[in-house]
């Protein structure tokens, strides 16, 4: 309207008419960003003279409860902590200057009114939770409050009904239902063209490694898949083969490989990585192949059959599942990927358990669009040559 209302008072056409729908996604673009800005800039300045600031009733004491109270007691967070409400003894140096009240008629007479309410504490009695949203009804406040699940994360759950009661669905991970068909779908075009694009190349690294070195030139390697199953991840040798790991070769392990190349000074650093910065096992060309990444076109095979997907937690050993903890259950729920979140902030400069991190990350926050930025920093970095996967 902006642009229309500028171009009907101006005597000249300041633009064609079709061009109207691209500069107004432009300005609207824009003009909502500053608008937004300018909004927050106010807020928080209102917010510094008490303007607009919501008084709550901290409801708890533990570990989350001090969570809560140290992010509203942020300057210009927008909330006031009127009192706390705790029936068991509170630790006064955990709550530096907070008023506390044993009971709601205490919070009755608290000046000004309280404006809502906030259960941090998920072990309170049924009776008491039920007085606290009395309370709130009462009052006309807000109610809000943790729920017990312990790591109940509120972008990985949704609301249902069932038998006319209300519940709360856990996800594992956003790529449920329709998003797993999406993922697949990307995988089989992403796969199916960079084969097509990428052919040249695989006969040329093909007989690169024939010639360099004796054995085999597709390398098996078993790594853990979704739901705990195995999957034979293809990769181009790049070691030599008489030092390859396998359960068939004659040093099973790269500790052992390690040792019978009088190289025991690696091993601390491999177990502690699961890779080392200058393997003396890897072949010249299988450098270059690590280098720019190239050892790694044969998992596109594994994307086709459904093995693997283009993007996602990186496939580990099976002994390796033990520095996920916790996590573990949640790593499994999705099928490896060719590349991930860990590849492309600093690849293999980042210490292992940034990288544990950073699965789990992709794991509870996936979306599609997520994954086509991977995608393109994986590309870019494949370009400025950052390091070997």
């Amino acid at each position: 309207m902006f642009l229309i209302l500028l171009d009907f008072f101006s005597r000249n056409p300041i633009f064609p008419s079709r061009a109207v729908p691209v500069y107004g996604l432009f300005f609207s673009f824009v003009f909502v960003v500053i608008a937004r800005t300018i909004v927050r800039f106010i807020q928080r300045w209102l917010f510094r003279y008490g303007i607009g600031v919501h008084r709550v009733l901290l409801v708890g004491s533990g570990a989350i409860t001090k969570e809560i109270f140290d992010d509203l007691s942020r300057p210009r967070s927008g909330y006031e902590i009127a009192a706390i409400y705790d029936k068991i003894k509170i630790q006064p140096a955990d709550f530096p200057n907070a008023k506390t009240v044993d009971n709601l008629e205490a919070a009755d007479a608290i000046k000004p009114a309280i404006e809502g309410i906030i259960q941090a504490d998920s072990a309170l009695p049924p009776d008491d939770v039920l007085s606290l949203i009395n309370y709130a009804n009462r009052h006309q406040i807000t109610y809000r409050f943790v729920p017990n699940q312990f790591g109940l994360f509120a972008t990985n759950s949704r609301v249902i009904s069932m038998a006319g009661e209300q519940l709360i669905e856990i996800q594992r991970t956003p790529l449920e239902g329709w998003g797993r068909i999406f993922k697949r779908l990307f995988d089989v075009v992403g796969a199916g063209l960079a084969l097509i694009v990428f052919s040249p190349v695989f006969l040329v690294v093909y007989l690169a490694i024939k010639i360099s070195d004796p054995g085999p030139v597709i390398y098996k390697h078993h790594r853990l898949s979704r739901s705990g199953g195995g999957v034979d991840v293809y990769k181009f040798r790049s070691m030599k083969w008489r030092y390859s790991p396998g359960p068939d070769r004659p040093y099973q392990t790269a500790e052992a490989a390690l040792a019978a190349m009088g190289r025991t000074d690696l091993v601390k650093e491999f177990q502690q990585n699961q890779k080392l910065a200058n393997d003396p096992r890897v072949t010249r060309i299988g450098r270059l192949l690590r280098r720019t990444s190239l050892d790694e076109l044969p998992q596109l095979l594994n994307v086709l059959k459904g093995e693997l997907s283009m993007v996602g937690p990186r496939p580990i050993l099976e002994e390796e599942l033990s520095h996920y903890g916790k996590h573990s259950a949640v790593f499994l729920s999705l099928k490896p990927g060719l590349t991930g979140l860990w590849q492309i902030s600093g690849r293999s400069d980042i210490g292992y358990e940034e990288r544990v991190k950073l699965d789990i990350y992709y794991v509870e926050n996936w979306n599609l669009w997520l994954d086509i930025k991977i995608l393109i920093k994986t590309v870019s970095s494949l370009m400025h040559r950052g390091g070997a996967y």
